[in-house]
């Protein structure tokens, strides 16, 4: 890593890496409303880098708004274009694809709610942004790596498969809530919608594919395809009934226990949005690995999770993407173990190069 660039988004993520050799990676494009995160894109191309690679770091639609938003007016910010995309591939247990497909159906609702835009693929957004033009996307699990123009990213979280077999607790619970949400009519046909078009094929696997990306909706490329047939300006701004939100509630804290964590060298280590118990696995790897020191560390889940098994760790920086809603839900052990702290909600856009000490 050379540097890093995490705009001011509010409470979600937007963040830049250069790399030493003249890569440059995207972690997530997604922030408290689209337009914000949108717009931190637009400061990261006209300043910083441009991305050839991106990686989306969970399923969460304040992690990748931004991302869908700009792709149908890829004229509000630079162009660029993506050669790479990687996701966190969903372990193995009895019905993952279950709960892909209820993740995806509620950022659906979500995401049209706030927007009017009827959208939730993060493969049919790169492929917009790209202009049909062709990309590797590949899942990605714990033992893998990336790499970026001759950096190598490792990842650290989720794991490949789920011990003893079983669908986790929490998913099942959060399946559960999701059930309930069908109360709700539009959530119901959104749901058919996502099954029918059975994007989530795309993201179980394991191999790296290369092709342009074509949606099962439509034979043609997804460029092509008129924006007013995926609008829906009749949800834009309505409040969402209790049912469904208590199930989104319960369907992102699940979420969070696949999310990517990865660390290059010494140099940085994201941590995600991991959970207590992902936060204790992931630091006690680090510790196996000898990394208990680091240029930058991206704090997890905007600097409101935290594991005591982090104390080992140090670093020059810690770097924490928040807005006014989770600042004051910090917990203060990243300000012990950072050299200099430092938080989007009081500093603005963070950003850092190799020289900066």
């Amino acid at each position: 890593m050379r540097g890093i660039y995490a705009a001011d988004v509010g409470d979600g993520l937007c963040l830049a890496v250069s790399t030493i050799f003249g890569g440059a990676m995207q972690i997530d494009c997604g922030g408290e409303t689209p337009e914000k995160a949108r717009d931190g894109m637009r400061r990261i191309l006209n300043t910083f880098c441009k991305p050839t690679v991106f990686l989306l770091s969970h399923f969460h639609i304040d992690h990748y708004n931004g991302l869908l938003y700009y792709s149908f007016n890829p004229l509000s910010i630079p162009r660029f274009r993506i050669e790479e995309a990687y996701y966190p591939r969903l372990p193995e247990f009895p019905k993952r694809k279950e709960f892909l497909s209820e993740l995806f159906a509620m950022n659906l609702r979500v995401f049209g709610n706030e927007t009017g835009i009827m959208e939730y693929d993060f493969l049919e957004a790169i492929s917009r942004i790209n202009g049909g033009s062709s990309f590797s996307w590949k899942g990605l699990s714990k033992g893998d790596s990336i790499n970026v123009r001759g950096s190598s990213f490792e990842i650290l979280w989720p794991p490949r498969f789920i011990d003893g077999g079983k669908t986790p607790a929490f998913v099942e619970q959060a399946l559960r809530d999701f059930e309930h949400a069908l109360e709700d009519e539009e959530t119901k046909q959104l749901y058919r919608k996502v099954t029918e078009e059975d994007n989530t094929r795309e993201y179980l696997g394991d191999e790296m594919k290369k092709r342009t990306y074509v949606s099962n909706r439509t034979e043609r490329s997804i460029r092509d395809e008129p924006i007013y047939q995926r609008l829906y300006p009749r949800t834009k701004g309505r409040k969402l009934p209790a049912c469904v939100m208590k199930a989104n509630k319960s369907l992102r804290k699940a979420a969070n226990h696949f999310g990517l964590a990865l660390f290059e060298d010494n140099r940085i280590s994201f941590l995600g949005d991991a959970e207590k118990f992902e936060l204790e696995s992931i630091a006690s790897d680090l510790a196996l690995k000898g990394r208990s020191m680091f240029d930058v560390l991206v704090t997890p889940h905007h600097g409101t999770h935290w594991h005591k098994g982090l104390e080992q760790i140090r670093c020059n920086y810690s770097v924490t993407s928040n807005g006014l809603k989770l600042c004051s839900k910090m917990k203060t052990g990243f300000k012990k173990i950072a050299s200099k702290p430092l938080a989007t909600c009081a500093n603005g856009d963070i950003v850092l190069n190799q020289n900066l000490q």
